[in-house]
This record gives C-alpha cells, structure tokens and sequence, in this order.
C-alpha cells in the first residue's frame, strides 16, 4: 500500500485527492494547505483524510512514502527537495521547478537517492494525444518535418510563473512522448 500526502488543495490538488482515493493500493496519508479552509472542504469530501497546514508534518511523517506536490511553481523546488531529501518520492505539477537548474538538482537528487520524480505531465495518458502516438509509430502520418501547437483553453492564470514556463510543458510533453523523444 503506497502512502501519499498532497500538498495544495487550490487548482488541481483537489483532482489529484480524487484520484488517489480511487486507487486500490493507495492511501491519502495526509493533505497539506495553508487554507483551512480548503482543508475543511476535502474533510468534508474525504471524512478520514488527516489535513495539516504544516508542510513540515509531511516531511518528518516516516509513514508517507509519497509526495504530490501541487502548489504555485516558487515552490516547487525546496518542497520537492525536502521531500527527496528524506527518501519520498515525488509526483510533482508542471512546471517542475522555477528555472532549469533547479530541475536538474531535483533529477540528480532523485537520481542519487533512487527515487521516482515525476511531473504531471496529464495530457500524455489522454486517448487523444494516444491515438496520434499509435499513428506515428504505424507511420501513417509519415515524416513529421513540422509541428504547430495552439490551445483553445489557457486554463487559470499563473502570477508566479512566466506563460512559456506554464503552458509549454503540456505541448512539449505530448511532442516528445509521440515522436518517442
């Protein structure tokens, strides 16, 4: 049974509680906002879910052996490090982190401590971006010389993060996860 605590009940923590609990080998542990009032709506949802307004808790918690961390992008970094640091593993929203670099000590740290960090990279898993894959690898849309991306919905606005950081991880994803990059 793989012990998980998500930290950020705003956008997409919500979902992501959701979708844990329809698990069969996984347990929401813990879920951390600084809202209480966040965290009394997800009681009300989930009556058994323990909630805290301390990330620290997650941390020194030896039971969680996960992390989904879905907070605004500044930060990502120290909570995904903390947590690598004390040998949980991370599912991460994207952006990764705030710049390249950071994203690469994460990897390392990751790497180092043979962990799973993972960004929520959605669109990938969707039948969609799927059937276009099985299509390319039957070669049925043969030699991709060019590619165009346009979004019909820009979701919510992000203040903390530049557009490219926010929006271009979806396409690049899907890009890379089709040509098998």
């Amino acid at each position: 049974m793989l012990k998980i605590a998500v930290v950020g009940c705003g956008y997409w923590g919500p979902n992501l509680i959701r979708n844990f609990y329809s698990l069969p080998d996984c347990q929401v542990k813990k879920v951390c906002d600084l809202s209480p009032q966040r965290l009394e709506h997800m009681q009300k949802l989930y009556c058994e879910v323990n909630t805290t307004t301390n990330f620290e808790e997650i941390v020194r918690d030896p039971e969680i052996d996960a992390v989904a961390i879905a907070t605004p992008v500044r930060s990502h970094f120290l909570m995904a490090k903390k947590c690598l640091a004390v040998k949980k593993h991370i599912l991460i929203e994207k952006p990764m982190a705030s710049s390249s670099e950071e994203c690469k000590e994460l990897i390392e740290l990751a790497d180092k401590q043979q962990l799973i960090l993972m960004v929520g990279h959605t669109y990938i898993y969707s039948p969609a971006v799927r059937k276009i894959k099985e299509l390319y690898e039957k070669g049925e849309l043969g030699e991709i010389l060019y590619l165009n991306s346009r979004r019909l919905n820009l979701g919510i606005f992000q203040n903390d993060i530049n557009v490219i950081w926010d929006l271009a991880p979806h396409d690049l994803s899907i890009i890379f996860f089709v040509l098998n990059k």
